[in-house]
């Protein structure tokens, strides 16, 4: 029986993938996890700012999750829904290659229109150095925003940088991730390399032979 990842049922295979580092079935639990919390603990914050394109994945099945448990597990059955303003940022931190260029942060935020005097979400993909959810962060609050919290689909701890770090501890920033992210360079589920293998249903490592062209892996 094949130990890959499954979808519907299905064992689904990437010849380009050497191992899943979280497959369908990990995810879809995470996403549950998730939504409780955002249900839960974040109620007020009423603006989700996915950040594109790598978090649209996760961010589409992660806010249509918060909209199914709200449903379910509100207290207050007579509540009004309070639906959440979705609104992308773009920002650059991976450039063609695999390595954070988090120096070079390019943020368009959604505006101060849409975030002023509201507690706001960052929907992340991964969290690697930081220093692009610290960017975005800054110019949300510069536009306004009350609160930020940021959640992402995977953190890698190992190369935080120090000054976001401090950034996220003085803003007292809300953070959760659905997993742990090994020091290596991962795809699928919105993650990409050179802007291929985000419609892979899984979280995986790319085979060495992929990145030949840069003169082996990272």
């Amino acid at each position: 029986m094949s130990s890959g990842p499954r979808v519907a049922g299905r064992p689904v295979e990437d010849p380009d993938v050497a191992s899943v580092v979280c497959d369908a079935e990990m995810i879809e639990g995470a996403l549950e996890t998730l939504a409780v919390l955002i249900v839960s603990q974040l109620k007020d914050f009423s603006v989700f700012v996915p950040v594109a394109t790598g978090a649209m994945t996760f961010a589409s099945d992660l806010t249509r999750q918060c909209y199914v448990t709200q449903r379910v597990v509100r207290d207050d059955v007579v509540r009004t829904y309070a639906r959440p303003v979705i609104a992308c940022a773009t920002c650059a931190s991976y450039g063609d290659g695999t390595s954070s260029e988090g120096a070079k942060v390019d943020v368009r935020a959604p505006g101060a229109e849409v975030v002023r005097g509201r507690k706001v979400v960052i929907l992340e993909d991964i969290i690697d150095s930081g220093r692009t959810a610290m960017a975005l962060a800054k110019v949300l609050y510069e536009q306004g925003a009350e609160e930020v919290a940021l959640i992402a689909l995977m953190d890698k701890r190992e190369r935080r940088d120090p000054e976001a770090t401090k950034y996220f501890e003085e803003k007292n920033m809300k953070i959760a991730c659905a997993f742990l992210c090994p020091d290596e360079f991962v795809v699928g589920y919105g993650l990409d390399y050179q802007g291929k293998y985000r419609d892979l249903p899984f979280v995986g490592i790319l085979k060495p032979e992929i990145f030949a062209g840069e003169g082996g892996e990272k």
